[in-house]
């Protein structure tokens, strides 16, 4: 299967509410494959995690999942404090301003709105690579954060 293909299929798991729900019971589990572990699943565990508990509930849920997510692939980047913050707060902010039947009608557009891009916006790589914002959170050093 070729890297178009394997993407589109993993795309189009998350094209329907049944598919967020398998790819989030993976990740719970421990269960989901790495390359698998994407921005846009990201973005769906975000929403979903959000959908359901409070703020803070939700962003020290997806933060200790994480955690161990990448403890059991392995040596990666590593758990990234602001970067997950951020995305927490657009995903809510959207969730908040965005009636939605269920998360994968939303996540076209989170993936759209809500990409590295975006964050490099407001973040500079120097400030994204520092000590202090992968393991805390960091006010952005370019601009204020626009949700």
């Amino acid at each position: 299967m070729s890297t178009t293909t394997t993407r589109k299929a993993r795309k189009d798991l998350l094209a329907t509410d049944a598919g967020v729900a398998d790819l989030v019971a993976k990740f719970e589990a421990g269960t989901l494959p790495q390359n698998q572990w994407t921005h846009r699943a990201h973005l769906a565990v975000a929403a979903t995690y959000l959908r359901e508990y409070a703020f803070p509930d939700a962003l020290a849920r997806i933060r200790e999942r994480i955690q161990l997510f990448n403890n059991r692939c392995g040596p990666r980047e590593g758990y990234h404090e602001t970067i997950t913050t951020v995305f927490m707060r657009a995903v809510a902010a959207y969730l908040e301003t965005h009636p939605i039947g269920g998360v994968a009608e939303a996540l076209p557009d989170l993936a759209a709105t809500y990409d590295m891009a975006w964050l490099k916006r407001f973040y500079s790589a120097d400030a994204l690579a520092s000590d202090a914002a992968k393991g805390g959170w960091v006010e952005p050093d370019l601009r204020e954060l626009e949700y």
